[in-house]
């Protein structure tokens, strides 16, 4: 694995927070919410069902990298607004993006190969388990990444 990793590239610490924000399951949906209105603490706290300093330490991560923006409302008691700014709109658009590209490729790429295998198969020149196997590994991949 490490000489797939190039040495003389500086690593950049935000990177791996982002990675982070990412790999877990309740700041995405956080973003999620985020990404289609604007919420307090209390009202993420509602929707997502866990405690408001769980929120807020998810909340806190983000804000220090400026994924995510906090605004005081004060009328009629003081109360912060979470939203996303720009920036982080646009991150999450490509990533989305991405990902869907990912998919994409992946699922045109699994559907040639195994168009391929069914060739061989049909030709004798692998046999039917061959065959099945792969296609129900590449179908519940599929599966999973459809969802």
């Amino acid at each position: 694995m490490s000489d797939i990793i190039d040495d003389s590239q500086e690593e950049i610490p935000i990177v791996d927070t982002i990675y982070s924000i990412f790999r877990d399951s309740t700041r995405r949906k956080i973003l999620t919410l985020l990404g289609n209105m604007k919420l307090t603490a209390d009202e993420l706290t509602k929707e997502l069902a866990i405690s408001r300093p769980a929120v807020e330490k998810h909340l806190k991560q983000m804000l220090e990298i400026g994924l995510i923006e906090r605004k005081a409302d004060t009328y009629p008691t003081l109360k912060y607004i979470y939203t996303i700014p720009s920036p982080g709109l646009e991150l999450l658009s490509n990533v989305r993006d991405s990902i869907d590209t990912f998919i994409s490729a992946l699922s045109e790429e699994y559907t040639r190969r195994l168009e391929n295998e069914e060739q061989m198969y049909v030709l004798g020149m692998s046999s039917k388990e061959r065959y099945e196997a792969i296609k129900e590994s590449y179908t519940s991949i599929l599966d999973r990444l459809q969802k």
